[in-house]
């Protein structure tokens, strides 16, 4: 009886202490972005990694934050690009929004450090890259990748921050971008693009030729 008490009051104990901690992260990330959640819970979520036990994770969120990105990065394109074709549309589309890029938006917004996980190896490989991040110019960044991969749960987040902030918004498309925009910058534009082909540009081209 006396350890079964003495084992409720410690996990009583670490569920406060995570829920302070969670608490603390929601207050962060809403600093970053600028905006303040109506309902805190998507925002949990939106910061909960799969590995995480007993916790809704932002996997649903990540689905739609995937593709309101693109939606919101198209509408961007679309007007501020009007003369051009809808092939090199695509291409910035893809820049803006791949992997790499929201990474380092990741990073460089200090997003990565509310990730809420149970997994070692997703710290030793977010450290890696946060360190090669740190290392980099933006502008060989924007043309060319970096030097380490980067792990696809930063990417993830910035998805999924985005869905909750648009589901929260009432699923208000323009209302996300103007909340969203600043964590995505820069953005790549046109001119970035025609610098110089990046490797993952050319086998975009490359794939959508054949």
């Amino acid at each position: 009886l006396l350890f079964s008490a003495y084992f409720n009051l410690r996990i009583s104990h670490t569920t406060r202490k995570e829920k302070m901690k969670m608490e603390a992260s929601v207050s962060a990330v809403e600093k970053i972005i600028g905006y303040t959640f109506q309902n805190k819970k998507l925002l949990e979520q939106a910061l909960t990694h799969t590995s995480y036990p007993e916790a809704v994770s932002y996997e649903r969120l990540e689905f739609v934050g995937d593709a309101v990105l693109g939606l919101a990065i198209n509408n961007h394109l679309f007007l501020a690009y009007s003369s051009v074709d809808p092939g090199t549309l695509s291409l910035l589309r893809a820049a803006n929004i791949s992997t790499e890029k929201l990474a380092r938006a990741a990073v460089r917004n200090g997003l990565h450090r509310y990730v809420r996980h149970n997994t070692f190896s997703i710290v030793d490989a977010i450290n890696e890259f946060v360190e090669a991040v740190d290392c980099e110019d933006d502008c060989v960044v924007v043309k060319y990748g970096g030097s380490v991969k980067a792990p696809k749960i930063l990417a993830d987040i910035v998805e999924s921050i985005a869905a909750a902030v648009y589901v929260d918004v009432g699923f208000d498309l323009k209302k996300l971008w103007v909340i969203i925009r600043g964590v995505l910058e820069p953005i790549v534009t046109l001119q970035d693009l025609e610098q110089k082909p990046q490797p993952v540009t050319m086998l975009y081209e490359i794939c959508q030729k054949n």
